[in-house]
């Protein structure tokens, strides 16, 4: 089940089956479908498959809850017809103009990407963080991955706004592709192949790979790491928040990177 968004704007909700239908048809640009639970009939279903088809990610919400969207959205009950969409702050860039850019703006830049970040004040936490580390962008799965909504802005303290963003269908199948082209990439995760603050660790274009605290980095994503780090916990407490440990190995990143620059 879907949690409610919080901070809600009207203007960035497409409400009603067929408007969330025609939107999918003429292709528009569309974060995430939240759906009432208990809607599986003919129309419903079709919307699903067309939802499938484009990339973009249904979520049921229990019937409290999606009448709790409905009011806050100024809505009367069943206004929705049990269907509401979230569009997208922006629209993301393509991984290939992301790329792009961020090799024009510096021949070793870092990129952020999140591999089962489903909390958006997580994803916001992270790309606060990634923002003031100076990096060139985030990269985000299509699927199993927290929308940008208005919370998550909140929580990024407007970094959102700023970082460059691009989505991806198949993170291990970008970052196999990436590795090939020369760019290193950092997974964190454990077990790990060394400590975070391990010498050298961030030289070069890197692409730091932040997995989710309770499931890690996906095996297939693991799998294209070129190295995975850990940070050392000397207390009971078996790990950090995702976006804690985030922001401690984007630090670390930032502190390498420019001794070794200077």
């Amino acid at each position: 089940m879907s949690e409610l968004p919080t901070e809600l704007d009207p203007a960035r909700y497409v409400v009603g089956r067929r408007a969330v239908a025609e939107a999918l048809a003429a292709r528009t640009p569309l974060e995430k479908i939240f759906l009432s639970y208990g809607g599986e009939d003919g129309p419903m279903a079709e919307l699903r498959i067309a939802a499938k088809r484009a990339g973009i990610t249904c979520s049921v919400m229990d019937r409290r809850k999606f009448g709790a969207l409905e009011a806050a959205l100024g809505l009367g009950r069943n206004d929705a017809q049990g269907v509401i969409a979230l569009r997208p702050l922006r629209t993301a860039l393509t991984l290939e103009r992301l790329v792009e850019d961020a090799l024009a703006s510096n021949p070793a830049p870092l990129l952020v990407a999140l591999d089962g970040i489903t909390d958006p004040h997580n994803l916001g936490a992270i790309a606060r963080s990634a923002e003031c580390v100076g990096a060139a962008g985030l990269i985000l799965p299509v699927k199993f991955t927290a929308p940008i909504t208005p919370a998550a802005v909140k929580a990024s303290a407007g970094a959102l706004e700023l970082l460059p963003v691009a989505r991806v269908q198949r993170m291990s199948e970008t970052l196999a592709q990436l590795r090939a082209s020369g760019w290193r990439i950092i997974g964190t995760a454990i077990p790990a192949d060394a400590s975070y603050d391990a010498a050298h660790t961030y030289d070069g274009p890197v692409i730091i790979v932040i997995g989710s605290e309770g499931e890690g980095l996906h095996p297939r994503v693991q799998a294209e790491c070129d190295v995975v780090v850990t940070i050392p916990m000397l207390g009971r407490v078996a790990s950090l928040n995702a976006s804690v440990a985030a922001g401690v190995v984007l630090f670390e990143a930032q502190r390498q990177r420019r001794s070794t620059t200077h």
